[in-house]
């Protein structure tokens, strides 16, 4: 289990990479705007919609990818693109080259959105997949947490300017990934064993994962070869075995994001602006204890994932994130907003969205999205999840410059919706193999999952 462990933190390097490129921009921006004579809200823009556009690019690319390569291959595939991409910015040193630094960047982000649950879920034992899965959540948080950290060496003399350092620095994560999976872990998923018949290579997985158990597993998963599921194709996506499951993997991946979660980390530091009246060491600090916070709820969902399945946690998350902004909504269309008291509680508010999402929609959706859907279907719903993510980056500004109470109430509304799809139409599938979720699914018995009669049934231990 610990070789395992070490094999998944390092998978979630590539979720390190994802959370410092989405954090570095809210501490460099004016730097870059300043050096690189980008004075036109335009540029400034696409500064933010090219990394989602790329995202999306990258989430629809990653079953592809992964049907063309093996899982290990694709995820150094993704490395090295990533190493690319940052030198991109490096060796041509114009608005141009940033700009198209950023979009492949943003392919790199939506690659690994997709591969590193994937990887992590197959290979997982079941009755760690959750624990295992929140990983990917908690290194994107440190890469956010570092980025704000590093916030502080701004003003210090260093030997490259600070916004080169930030600029360069994620190349890191990307060549100690790919490094470690080409020499130490140069181990594929059971998953990706079995379903191309590589039995020495399953054999030698197992035993890793199981330890003595690791024949009984490898009897189990020879047996299961022929039922593992094949590559589909699009048109099979939309038939009537998964189009239900297709829906729920859409519609939670784009209300993630159009929940307010992106306008709210791309925008924190100018609504804390007008809360401190520009006081910047406020502001730093309440940027710190937004990394903090999404640190220690990642934390929190790999206690209580296993402990209260999946349903549960995303339901009630969904609910504190709805009720938050709410609040937030009615704080901020009054003169109250103008009050002490009105500031600490839209600070109050912030944050309290912020744990909601960090511990429920932030880390599970997409440890759900891979137990419930085939690999197209994630990286479908890898698409809208970074599509809506920039709508809500272009359209946050533009709503909020009429009145910014507008986009905290359509937040509020969508998070609501996420809540009623989860409590109607979500399953549990904690403990439950992919077969499990599929009678459950084509017969729709949605009331009732006997997730722990699937525990003792005692198929993955």
């Amino acid at each position: 289990m610990n070789k395992l462990l070490l094999i998944i933190l390092n998978c979630c390097l590539g979720s390190l990479f994802m959370g410092f490129c989405l954090g570095q921009m809210n501490v460099i921006s004016a730097d870059v705007y300043n050096v690189y004579k980008i004075d036109d809200t335009f540029t400034k823009g696409l500064m933010q919609s090219l990394l989602t556009i790329g995202g999306g690019l990258g989430s629809i690319s990653a079953s592809i990818l992964m049907g063309l390569f093996s899982r290990r291959r694709s995820l150094q595939i993704t490395d090295l693109f990533g190493i690319m991409a940052i030198m991109m910015a490096f060796i041509d040193q114009s608005k141009y080259a940033l700009l198209a630094s950023r979009f492949f960047v943003g392919v790199v982000l939506g690659l690994n959105g997709v591969l590193v649950p994937v990887y992590i879920n197959e290979m997982a034992p079941k009755e760690k997949a959750g624990f295992l899965g929140t990983m990917n959540q908690l290194f994107i948080t440190l890469g956010i947490l570092f980025t704000f950290l590093m916030s502080y060496f701004q003003d210090i003399s260093l030997p490259i300017p600070f916004y080169k350092l930030m600029l360069y620095l994620p190349i890191l994560p990307c060549i100690v990934r790919a490094s470690a999976l080409s020499t130490v872990f140069k181990y594929e998923t059971p998953v990706y064993c079995a379903k191309h018949h590589l039995n020495q290579q399953l054999h030698r997985v197992l035993e890793m994962i199981y330890n003595e158990k690791g024949e009984k597993m490898y009897e189990q998963f020879q047996s299961q070869q022929k039922s593992t599921e094949r590559r589909i194709t699009f048109n099979q996506l939309f038939s009537s075995k998964y189009r239900f499951r297709l829906f729920i993997g859409i519609s939670l991946a784009s209300l993630q994001q159009l929940g307010g979660i992106n306008g709210i980390m791309f925008y924190s530091s100018s609504i804390f602006d007008q809360v401190t009246g520009q006081a910047s060491q406020k502001v730093f600090y309440l940027n710190l204890i937004v990394g903090f916070i999404g640190v220690f709820t990642a934390l929190l969902a790999t206690v209580i994932i296993e402990q209260f399945g999946r349903k549960p946690i995303l339901k009630y998350g969904a609910l504190l994130c709805f009720v938050s902004l709410l609040m937030l909504t009615f704080v901020m269309s009054n003169s109250v907003g103008n009050t002490t008291f009105g500031q600490y509680s839209i600070v109050i508010c912030i944050f309290s969205y912020l744990f909601g999402f960090g511990f429920s929609l932030g880390p599970l959706l997409f440890i759900y999205l891979t137990e419930i859907l085939p690999d197209l279907g994630v990286s479908a719903s890898g698409l809208m999840n970074w599509m809506s993510g920039g709508l809500v980056a272009q359209m946050f500004p533009i709503i909020a410059s009429y009145d910014i109470s507008y986009c905290f109430a359509l937040f509020s509304m969508f998070n609501f919706i996420a809540y009623l799809i989860i409590q109607y139409k979500v399953i549990e599938t904690k403990g439950l193999d992919k077969e499990t979720v599929d009678k459950y699914f084509e017969n729709q018995k949605f009331d009732y999952i006997p997730y722990q009669e699937a525990y003792q049934e005692d198929r993955f231990r």
